[in-house]
């Protein structure tokens, strides 16, 4: 089985593209916006077959029959990303979202008994090298060695023992397809199909993996995030580019604070730490879980009371109270990289749930999304400035205020703060005269395509509505999206642009390639 990672840098465009198709926002229309429009009859329908069962544990299952085929796809959204880790701990959502496929005591080990007692001592000699280590120029050399070489010795035979994605030996051999995960700065999230006769696999599989975790493999894991940290960050200007936005973006709330961690965190690291942050937030309140496919409700709920209704709810988790502070004036910076230069210019927005988001949503159709949008049209076709634009709204996360970003790739010879000035000026167009009707036409029948095609796809259907059930607050709102989308008007987009696309909430970051003498980094 091959897996990808949650966080990917590299691929930030193509992401939010897809979380424009699959989050579209089901909000009240913002202020000056056209009467409510009439209940749309078809998602009407759509809501009333949905089955909804919370257990006494929090625990919340959706199901939704659907088709004649006999399969389901199983979405279980987590409410803990990379906004929730504790300075010190960044990339550790991430980093669980790895162990969570490693199995348990009873999965992925030939005998327990003997790797536990390899990985304890495993985990003994680890914390010697890093409280040597952390002594700085005091730190006793020799001891340090001493215990690195008790920690290789004690993985090693710890190793010995691990049967290889067994996990997903077992979903595979039961006919399921897409074992996958992805973590975000919101959430960290599981997803499978399975055959219709096999569906009591999932909860047997995936309350297992929550309820009796084995940090198997842990620092073999945590150097391959470190590998995708030098691959997707430190080797990829893109990665280098959006890993700075945010903490410049972000000067107080987590979310400025990347995803996959810091090298330094990730590097210092251990399991005790790992396993403290699983017990506040891998807890059954803090699930999802949605059923999506020919599968009966009641059978799916009593599974789920059978397999998590005793797992217990969370203690000591508390909310994420940081707002960032007042904005005053504009933020910049400059990357000097051996590469292709880039220009980054992002807005600070409001959270998922605001009115706003459909408006700006429109905006950012009308500037940037598709061959037709204004500055494709403006720096790609007509004045050949530019290779490529793209935006994308709800970066790096979407339950919190966050970015609407553009991204524009300069054409060889023309500088990023050509660029700049360009799609400031696109901007004010829009500031003062509002967005064409036909463009709004096109907005609409767009981003009605996209919604609708959500339900052509079982798994992006449960991921949809585990999505609005964490982040919009019910998942019933996902079925109000058409309507919020006819009720959007050229005024709106217009005062959003008034709004929020002001020099106190901008972000500009360039990429300008390296010159000899300023010599190497």
């Amino acid at each position: 089985m091959r897996r990808w990672c949650g966080f990917v840098v590299v691929a930030f465009i193509g992401w939010a593209c897809l979380l424009g198709t699959l989050t579209l926002a089901a909000q009240r229309p913002g202020p000056g916006s056209s009467p409510k429009v009439e209940e749309d009859p078809v998602m009407a329908r759509w809501e009333r077959r949905v089955f909804e069962k919370t257990l006494p544990n929090g625990f919340k299952i959706l199901v939704l029959p659907r088709g004649y085929v006999p399969v389901v796809a199983f979405h279980n959204y987590v409410d803990v990303g990379s906004a929730h880790e504790s300075f010190g701990e960044s990339g550790l959502a991430h980093l669980f979202e790895h162990m969570a496929f490693k199995g348990t005591s009873t999965l992925g080990t030939s005998d327990w008994a003997k790797e536990k007692e390899a990985l304890d001592k495993m985990e003994q000699a680890h914390a010697c090298y890093l409280q040597e280590k952390w002594k700085g120029e005091q730190a006793d050399r020799d001891r340090m060695q001493a215990c690195w070489d008790d920690f290789k010795r004690w993985e090693a035979e710890a190793q010995k023992y691990v049967i290889t994605d067994e996990f997903g030996q077992i979903v595979e051999r039961n006919g399921g397809r897409g074992l996958n995960a992805f973590t975000t700065a919101d959430s960290t999230e599981y997803f499978f199909g399975l055959p219709s006769n096999r569906a009591e696999l999932w909860f047997y599989l995936e309350s297992a993996r929550f309820r009796d975790p084995v940090f198997r493999e842990f620092y073999k894991e945590r150097d391959v995030v470190l590998e995708e940290y030098r691959l997707r960050v430190e080797n990829n200007p893109i990665g280098r580019m959006f890993n700075r936005l945010v903490g410049v973006a972000f000067l107080a709330h987590p979310y400025g604070r990347p995803v996959i961690g810091f090298p330094s965190d990730l590097e210092n690291i251990d399991i005790a730490r790992a396993l403290r942050f699983y017990q506040v937030y891998y807890r059954p309140d803090s699930m999802v879980a949605v059923a999506v496919g020919l599968i009966d409700p009641q059978q799916a709920a009593a599974w789920a009371e059978k397999y998590f209704g005793d797992l217990p709810p969370a203690t000591s988790r508390l909310p994420i109270v940081t707002q960032e502070p007042a904005f005053e004036g504009e933020r910049r910076f400059t990357l000097y990289l051996d590469a292709q230069p880039l220009l980054v210019m992002a807005f600070h927005v409001p959270d998922f749930k605001h009115p706003d988001r459909w408006p700006l949503d429109a905006l950012s159709y009308v500037l940037a999304r598709g061959r037709s949008s204004r500055l494709y049209q403006r720096l790609v076709l007509q004045k050949k400035l530019a290779a490529a634009v793209n935006v994308f709204l709800g970066f790096p996360g979407n339950k919190y205020p966050h970015l609407l970003v553009l991204l524009v790739v300069p054409n060889p010879d023309i500088s990023p703060s050509t660029l700049e000035n360009e799609v400031l000026d696109e901007l004010d167009s829009i500031r003062k005269n509002g967005i064409r009707p036909d463009e709004l036409e096109r907005f609409k029948a767009q981003a009605l395509h996209d919604f609708y095609k959500t339900f052509e796809d079982n798994g992006d259907l449960a991921r949809s509505l585990a999505f609005y059930e964490k982040v919009a607050g019910s998942w019933r709102k996902l079925f109000e999206t058409p309507r919020q989308i006819r009720a959007v008007t050229a005024a709106d987009v217009q005062r959003v642009v008034q709004t929020y696309c002001v020099p106190e909430r901008r972000i500009v970051g360039i990429l300008l390639k390296k010159s000899v003498e300023q010599g190497g980094q």
